[in-house]
């Protein structure tokens, strides 16, 4: 019997030490992945996957056109993901409680605007600057502002306001460090956690079970069953 190769996508930087020791506790046999690993297609033992580490930005994308079956990213890139592609193919299969951060809208410390109010009362164009642009234009609508543009950048927002940037929206471990960067918080709007996604036609067609056994211990609510 032809047994189906799994293909999982785990991501690089930050939720590396995290999400290893996780794999690590429950057992889940991936090898070479840590901060120091030289190899992008780490080992998966005695079971039929074969595993790539790439941006975290990047996982949800890959899982949702069934290049990967399986992946584990931030629910910060999921939802910006979501929010653009609301067919997508994307299941949120688990929340697991590790890799918190904070999604923040924030201005600069010599700006104008230091609350929702004062954004949504200016009557000419706020600029929005953010890694996030979907989950950016989804602040502006819920907020109402009135004109608004947002600009897409790749890391290192914090440094565009004031001079570059009405407000930007970034993540964050630590509302504190914010104040470090010359920021001044004005909302959270979104606590993120890793997630467990699973591309939608790969769990109807394939059997996922062999690596999905090692995470069913809690549901997609997040709750223990």
């Amino acid at each position: 019997m032809t047994v189906d190769t799994i293909s999982v996508c785990l991501p690089k930087g930050n939720p590396i030490k995290p999400l290893a020791a996780y794999l690590e506790q429950v057992g889940f046999p991936v090898r070479e992945y840590h901060s120091k690993n030289r190899t992008y297609r780490p080992p998966v033992d005695h079971l039929p996957v074969r595993a790539k580490i790439m941006a975290e930005k990047d996982v949800a994308i890959q899982v949702s056109v069934g290049n990967y079956d399986i992946g584990f990213c931030g629910l910060d890139w999921t939802k910006e993901l979501i929010d653009k592609y609301r067919g997508s193919n994307l299941h949120i299969f688990k929340y697991m409680g590790i890799d918190r951060r904070k999604l923040f809208v924030c201005s600069g410390l010599s700006s104008r605007f230091n609350s929702i109010t004062e954004l949504n009362n200016h009557q000419a164009f706020i600029t929005i600057i953010s890694e996030y642009p979907n989950l950016s234009e989804r602040f502006a609508m819920k907020n109402r502002l009135k004109k608004f543009k947002i600009f897409s950048a790749w890391g290192s927002v914090e440094a565009y306001p004031p001079e570059h940037g009405d407000i930007v929206i970034l993540s964050s471990y630590e509302k504190d460090s914010l104040g470090e960067m010359g920021l001044v918080p004005i909302s959270c709007e979104l606590e993120s956690q890793l997630c467990l996604l699973v591309n939608r036609t790969s769990f109807v067609e394939k059997n996922l079970s062999p690596v999905l056994d090692y995470f069913s211990g809690i549901n997609s609510s997040g709750e223990e069953k």
